[in-house]
């Protein structure tokens, strides 16, 4: 079974980009596309890979104005918010019409979120896992639009309040988990494809350390996502876990440990169980795919579009396999995969080269000298 991950894409142009390329590559014979949150958020926006660049003159070459006209029809209505502030005014009539405003963008973008998954289950059955930026919690969407119209986000959340924009989550949840064979909802639950079980840890919430009542509440549909897997292990023997929220990244050896302490139970409980066990972590500040083995479970770290719209294929055959898709470059490169505690290394690009043979070529290519997360 071969299986394209695409963690992190943020913008537009990054997630067409890929869908184009995937389109157009039908030698890779998808049998599946899994979109591990994340596909909003054009303020997240970088310059080629990683972080190798200078993050205050690109933001500051950017034509905000013509980003925002590319991925909203009526952008015209949302310059009359930003001119409104600007101004000093109180309306309460005008703060109203410009609160309606707001609502039609993040059903907009909601929308074009739905109608993207729609254009890639078309070339695969493809699953979403949700992602912090599209969680009903946060919104994230009202943080891309304050950034578009550099105003204070705080600004754009008292004008949008007294409005329904929090249904539109529900309007796009409705869609995506309706009947359709090649389209699957993955957030917060599990589903078995064939011998395969694909189970999403939702990002309701970046942490899942419970320290307030939202963190709380993301261990606990972490909880019942577990005990939802825990029911169907007797029915498949291979698993690919999804997980958009937050962790602890070692460096010597290097290792991501989950936050979540269900997470990190489960993981313990498997062990000796089931043939094949993978780990999928999005992360935007990875500059490389990371790919190790560490209790029972294949690691893959990516970070996907957010990065130059590198993406990865798994391939689940008599072994697991992960290629490194560079679309950009039109690059396939297939991942050694290492046991992380018996890695040894001193030097970035000795790390790099675990998981690359050429790892010389790669840091040439993406400008990634002098960086310790390679």
């Amino acid at each position: 079974m071969k299986i394209a991950i695409i963690s992190d894409s943020h913008t537009k142009e990054n997630i067409e980009f890929i869908y184009e390329y995937l389109k157009k590559k039908v030698e890779l014979k998808l049998d599946l596309i899994i979109i591990n949150g994340d596909m909003l958020g054009e303020n997240e926006i970088r310059e080629g890979y990683g972080f190798g660049y200078n993050k205050a003159m690109f933001g500051a070459s950017l034509n905000k104005k013509q980003m925002l006209s590319m991925i909203y029809p009526h952008h015209e209505n949302l310059q009359k918010i930003e001119s409104f502030f600007h101004s000093g005014k109180k309306d309460e009539n005008t703060e109203m019409e410009l609160a309606g405003f707001i609502r039609d963008y993040v059903s907009h973008r909601y929308n074009y979120l739905y109608g993207m998954l729609l254009r890639f289950s078309e070339i695969a059955v493809t699953y979403f896992n949700l992602g912090t930026y599209e969680s009903p919690i946060h919104y994230k969407v009202l943080s891309e639009l304050a950034w578009l119209l550099d105003i204070p986000e705080t600004y754009i959340r008292n004008l949008a309040v007294v409005t329904d924009y929090r249904e539109v989550f529900k309007e796009f949840q409705s869609k995506i988990k309706a009947d359709n064979k090649r389209l699957k909802y993955i957030g917060g639950n599990a589903i078995l494809h064939g011998d395969l079980m694909i189970a999403g840890v939702a990002g309701f919430h970046e942490s899942s350390i419970v320290s307030d009542s939202m963190s709380e509440f993301q261990e606990k549909m972490t909880i019942d996502l577990i005990n939802t897997i825990r029911r169907q292990l007797s029915f498949t023997n291979k698993l690919v876990l999804l997980n958009t929220t937050q962790g602890k990244l070692r460096k010597d050896p290097f290792a991501f440990r989950p936050a979540s302490l269900a997470i990190r139970e489960l993981i313990e409980e498997l062990k000796g169980k089931m043939r094949q066990k993978v780990f999928v972590q999005g992360y935007h500040h990875f500059m490389t795919t990371h790919f190790y083995e560490a209790s029972e479970f294949n690691f893959i770290l990516n970070n996907s579009a957010v990065n130059n719209c590198i993406f990865n294929i798994l391939e689940m055959g008599q072994k697991i396999s992960v290629y490194d898709i560079d679309p950009k470059m039109d690059k396939i490169r297939l991942l050694n995969s290492y046991k992380y505690n018996l890695a040894d290394y001193s030097r970035p690009i000795d790390r790099l080269r675990l998981n690359y043979q050429d790892a010389e070529e790669v840091v040439k290519e993406r400008n990634l000298d002098g960086c310790y997360f390679i």
